[in-house]
């Protein structure tokens, strides 16, 4: 017997149909034969197809083998995945997780299996949630692999629409931290056009009177200094592909450890560059943080940054920008 509960995104469906999504290999007559022979129950009562479900309900299923081997095809896919995950915020909705750097995204090639997407997906597998839907929850923005920070996840169709637009649109706000070489300037802005090099995978920035690429904004605000380098908030305005780490190199500042963009890493003790995706807003209003990973703090002490410092400034990081 397997035993679900019928949540939000799912009530007023009709019954056949949630237990359609459950077991996607099972034909509609064998769902129906399921039904009517009285090995679906709702709530403990006999079921009827075309019974409408409410969030709540208690849908019991009681199958036999081959059924069950349909139903455990996502246990096999996330076998050996990892499904920790650092947890921002979740409702039916959205979920907000806090990717480790060094972890893509998506698949690339060769490297498909553990990515962040799939550890989500396999997070939701294991609390029992990814099979109650159809739709396979998707992100709605991205990092860099050595980027980390929030990453937010759509877990309905709507929603991932509706946070794809609003990103799109920039109702969006995004609030990074990171660090570059040598001293930089109190705040300022940066509003020059990119065009990407996808055959070296680096996005150069252009001159203002190119007329192509596409525009790209990055507000900054310097946190602090020390070690010969700065501590920098940044505000993303628009989002595209590696335009911080192009922008800041355009203007002879790149992030620390950035060696595609110039950065130095090996004679600075970086595995990688350091920046941090650390504050989203969304178009309601609501915002979040995650704070900075443990590597990084160490990092900055090492280079010669006061821990609680940096911790108050990266708190009040959005603020910094209000009052530009």
């Amino acid at each position: 017997m397997i035993e679900r509960t019928v949540g939000s995104m799912e009530s007023g469906k009709k019954l056949h149909r949630y237990i359609r999504q459950l077991l996607p290999g099972v034909p509609l007559s064998g769902i129906y034969k399921m039904i009517r022979t009285g090995r679906v129950k709702r709530n403990g009562r006999r079921a009827k197809a075309d019974d409408v479900i409410y969030a709540g309900d208690q849908i019991q299923l009681y199958m036999d083998v081959a059924d069950f081997a349909r139903v455990s095809k996502h246990t096999k896919k996330f076998s050996g995945v990892p499904s920790h995950i650092d947890v921002v915020y979740e409702d039916d909705n959205l979920l907000i997780v806090n990717k480790p750097a060094g972890l893509l995204v998506h698949g690339a090639p060769g490297e498909f299996r553990d990515t962040l997407v799939n550890r989500v997906l396999a997070y939701l597998h294991r609390k029992g949630s990814l099979e109650q839907q159809v739709f396979t929850p998707a992100p709605v923005n991205r990092l860099d692999r050595n980027t980390s920070g929030i990453v937010l996840f759509g877990k309905n169709s709507d929603t991932l629409r509706q946070l794809s637009g609003d990103l799109a649109n920039r109702r969006i706000r995004k609030w990074y931290v990171g660090v570059v070489q040598r001293a930089l300037s109190e705040r300022g802005e940066m509003a020059m056009p990119v065009a990407r090099v996808e055959e070296e995978n680096r996005t150069l920035v252009l001159n203002n009177a190119d007329g192509n690429g596409k525009s790209a904004v990055t507000r900054f605000v310097c946190i602090a200094r020390a070690g010969g380098t700065s501590l920098v908030g940044i505000e993303l305005v628009s989002g595209r592909t590696h335009q911080i780490r192009a922008h800041f190199a355009s203007v002879g500042h790149p992030l620390c450890g950035d060696v595609r963009y110039g950065g130095r890493a090996a004679s600075m003790g970086l595995a990688h560059y350091l920046l941090h995706a650390a504050w989203v807003q969304l178009a309601d209003g609501r915002r979040w943080n995650a704070p900075l990973p443990d590597a990084f703090q160490r990092q900055l002490t090492r280079l010669g940054y006061k821990e609680s410092d940096v911790i108050q400034a990266v708190h009040r990081l959005p603020d910094m920008f209000e009052s530009a």
